[in-house]
Formats: structure tokens, sequence, C-alpha cells
């Protein structure tokens, strides 16, 4: 039976907007979507989309050790992280494999850790048997995250917020002074547009303290809202009231394929290197010294290469998308397997991703899916 970590309040909100639920993940369930999903499509790549993701695994790290600690167990660089900063990486075995990856948020004093649908347990056990001496503790983040995406997803969240009558913007404009173009732009939400990727700062979202993350690795400009599981209803009522649209999984997945971005449990897992997924420049540092499967990741960097690489797939015109885990053949033989595949309004076509063996990546190749059907190798978009 699938398990679920949404809010009760929130879940009979969104249930009476129309949710249908399932599967996001092997036993983990959430909002597929609200019965249209083109509308929800379209929101997230032309207006704003609200996105309950409270299916993501959660994980808060303690203690004066915290940053040493999981410095030596992620492919990113995590001491050279501040409060109110962030950064991507990959959590990875002794063979350099990666059995997550993470977003790592510095406050002033814990790390917040964002990982894979249902697999907060595993990587938390997996880091505890690390421990030895450090002071440093290990525990589930009672905070949920309530993403925005979509070309006006900073100004939804200026709006949600609300300007208060005491900013020197509101002031100004009591008085019948301009306001300076940063302070203009701050009230827009073109301020939060310019922070780098998983930065972070307090806010007040319905009457509940948030945490708004400048979100990465989305595909449209997009920010977390993360709040403790009783403010959550609040803070969904107040991001529709601003003019964001419901949507659920399958319209964030829909996104993800067409702009080329891999998933854990979709087009890489445990048995995959970093260099595999097309992620490497944005989730490895070769700068930061020493971790639990660096020299595997190094060597592959420096002194040669990997097999297999992300690729995007195009399917036929008017095709049935086929399921993940189709093997796809190249010349009658094994290339790899499909990771994602379904229908993508924009393109008009199926469209799909996968990790394929080099002889069959370059773009134009051909592939047979097992079982009936075939498939274009197109260039991943960046």
């Amino acid at each position: 039976m699938a398990t679920t970590s949404e809010p009760a309040e929130v879940r009979d909100t969104q249930d009476g907007a129309g949710a249908e639920r399932g599967e996001v993940a092997p036993g983990v369930e959430g909002v597929l979507g609200y019965g249209d999903l083109a509308a929800e499509h379209r929101a997230l790549t032309e207006g704003c989309a609200a996105v309950d993701r409270s299916w993501a695994g959660r994980l808060e790290m303690l203690g004066e050790d915290r940053g040493r600690f999981l410095q030596g167990l992620v492919t990113c660089d995590v001491e050279a992280v501040s409060p109110g900063g962030g950064t991507y990486g990959f959590v990875t075995s002794r063979k350099g494999q990666v059995i997550a990856d993470v977003r790592v948020l510095a406050l002033e004093d814990r790390l917040w850790l964002e990982l894979p649908a249902g697999r907060a347990e595993a990587v938390a056990e997996h880091l505890a048997a690390f421990k030895i001496a450090d002071r440093v503790e290990i525990a589930p983040l009672e905070r949920v995250p309530l993403t925005v995406a979509g070309p006006r997803a900073a100004a939804v969240v200026a709006a949600a917020e609300g300007a208060e009558p005491s900013t020197p913007t509101a002031a100004r404009a009591v008085s019948g002074e301009s306001a300076t173009a940063a302070e203009t732009e701050t009230a827009s939400g073109g301020a939060e547009r310019s922070a780098p990727p998983w930065s972070h700062r307090a806010g007040s979202v319905g009457g509940e303290d948030v945490r708004v993350v400048r979100r990465g690795l989305v595909g449209v400009e997009a920010f977390d809202l993360w709040v403790a599981p009783e403010g959550a209803e609040r803070v969904w009522e107040a991001l529709v009231a601003a003019g964001a649209v419901p949507a659920g999984f399958r319209a964030l997945e829909t996104l993800r394929v067409e702009r080329g971005i891999p998933r854990w449990g979709a087009e890489f897992g445990p048995e995959t290197l970093p260099q595999e997924t097309g992620l490497e420049e944005a989730a490895v540092s070769f700068t930061k010294g020493c971790y639990l499967g660096q020299e595997v990741v190094a060597r592959i960097h420096y002194r040669g290469g990997v097999n297999r690489r992300l690729v995007a797939l195009r399917f036929p015109a008017g095709s049935e998308p086929p399921a993940a885990g189709a093997t796809l053949l190249a010349d009658g033989r094994p290339a790899g397997t499909v990771g994602s595949a379904l229908r993508a309004p924009a393109a008009g076509r199926p469209l799909g991703l996968a990790i394929v063996h080099q002889r069959a990546a370059e773009p134009g190749t051909r592939l047979e899916v097992a079982g009936g059907g075939e498939a274009e190798v197109a260039e991943v978009p960046r």
C-alpha cells in the first residue's frame, strides 16, 4: 500500500479541487493531477503552477560536525555553502555509484536534505553507518515543500507574501516618491529571479512561516516554500489565490522530460555513475577533496570516460509511449532501457529520456523498442 506524507488539511483542500492520487515512486503516493494535464502544462510553461511535493524525501542534520560529516559522503562541496545557500549533488557508494541525488540547504544550525521520493530512510541508514565519534544527528525533516513554477513564479511568491506597509517600496508609494529600481525589482519578484539556485530566505505566506528556496533543475523558474505540515493548507490557498494553478506530478514529469532533466528512480539509480547522468557539471565538485567513491568518480573524469550517457528520445507522432524499462535495441543489440516516456503537448509526439551505450547515443540514431515500436535519439535540451 502506498504511503503519503501530505498534511491532512491540504489533502482535503486538493481533493475538493479534483485531485487524482497515485504512486509517484514505489510505495509513495502523491497528487498526479487535477484532470486537465494540458492546462497544468500551460501553467508551468506560460504562467505559474503550484505543486504539492510532500512526496519528496526529507532529512535534517544537526550537530557541530554536520558539514564536515556530510562533506565526506556527497559529491558536492557542502563546506563551501554558507547559511542561506545550498547546493546539489549525489550521495555515492564506495564504487562511486549514485545512491540518491540530494539538495542541501544550509541554515544557521542545521542542514536540510531533500531526496528522491521514498529514499529518506535508506539514505539516513547509509549516512548513519559512517558515524563514529561525529557530533551529528540525522532526523526526519518536519517540513513539506510546496513548489511554484513557471514564468510568473517569482511574481506569485511576491503576491502571496504581500507587501508590508513598512517596506521602502510601500512607504514611497504612500508618500508619492518613486521607488528605486532595486526596490521595484524586489516587489515584483525580480530579485528572486536573480538569486542563485538553492539560495533561500525566511518568509511568511498565509500567516505561516516559510522558507523560500530558489529551485534549480526544474526547466522553468521555480521556488519551493517549505512549511510546517499544519500550515500547508493556508500556504497552498494563498498561492492559489495569488494566481498559481494547481498541478500535479504528471505535469512536472512532462516538463522535466521536455527539458531533458533526468530523475533518480527513472533515468538513473544505484547502478549509475555520476558522469552517466548528464548532471556532472551541476552535481560534482572536483576540487573539494575526498568523499566516499571519489577515487572512482575522479578517475573517470581525469583519465577516461563512461560507456553510457543520457539521451533524449523522440517517438513517432501518433504512437503510444513505451513503458518505462522497455529495452532499447541498436542493430539488434541491447543499448539501454527507456527511463521515462510520455505524451508531450508542446512536441506533438511522445518524448522520452534514457541512458544508453555510447554506440547508440549519436543524435539521429534509430533504435528499436523491444516488444514493438521505434525511437530516434535526439540531443538532450540544455
